[in-house]
């Protein structure tokens, strides 16, 4: 779905650029996954997420084997955003909330989009340091890494992931070992979640933060961690 996304951006840089004013009339020829070639009308294609992030960070030329390997949708959809940014926290959900109550396709036994949601207005969600977020999320078998996403080479610059007790998060620092983007992946298991609540609630509590679900527009405190990590359950 990616990969048709992506494509569309750049058929649309093409028409702005050289003045085409006929979108309607065009098709993208694509590639199925079994090889046959396909022609497709843009007005019929469909998501399977109604938001995005619209800012996506820098990337250097290095890996590691070690690091978290991140799809592009995936990108800041559950972060941890500071209290003090609840008005903008609520503009982002009432449009993605537009999205589900006038974009969204029914299928037979599946659920799509016709268009989607690009956030723009949280550019810094926290303000932690690189220390205290150790702190809160880290245990005596922590491991750190860094970030990588599919499709992109190298790796995200000044990005970094964090394993602890079985569950991952991901997020930017800058130069000063300051964080502006902290964001949880997932758990390997449902134990592990019920273990986390305690320090999540903590990191929540004491740095006054939410966390938010931007796909299933869930925000979330201290006080209905628990809720979350039900709703994020990977039985």
């Amino acid at each position: 779905m990616k990969q048709l996304l992506i494509f569309m951006g750049l058929i649309a840089g093409l028409f702005s650029l050289f003045g085409c004013n006929n979108q309607k009339e065009s098709k993208i020829i694509a590639t199925d996954s079994s090889g046959n070639v396909q022609t497709i009308n843009p007005n019929e294609l469909l998501m399977t997420i109604p938001t995005i992030e619209n800012t996506f960070p820098d990337f250097e030329n290095k890996t590691d084997s070690n690091n978290l390997n991140i799809l592009e949708d995936d990108w800041r959809q559950i972060e941890f955003i500071s209290k003090d940014q609840k008005t903008s926290i609520d503009q982002e959900i009432d449009s993605i909330t537009y999205i589900f109550e006038h974009e969204m396709h029914q299928g037979k036994d599946y659920s799509a989009f016709k268009n989607l949601y690009v956030r723009r207005l949280i550019t810094k969600p926290i303000s932690l340091s690189f220390e205290k977020v150790k702190n809160y999320l880290g245990d005596a078998k922590i491991e750190i890494a860094g970030i990588t996403v599919n499709g992109n080479g190298g790796q995200i610059k000044n990005g970094f992931s964090i394993s602890s007790e079985g569950l991952s998060y991901y997020g930017v620092k800058d130069d000063n070992n300051n964080v502006s983007v902290l964001c949880f992946y997932g758990a390997d298991t449902d134990k592990d979640l019920v273990r986390s609540i305690a320090k999540v609630s903590k990191l929540l509590a004491t740095e006054k933060l939410y966390l938010v679900d931007w796909i299933h527009r869930k925000v979330v405190d201290e006080k209905n961690i628990k809720d979350f990590f039900k709703l994020n359950d990977p039985k």
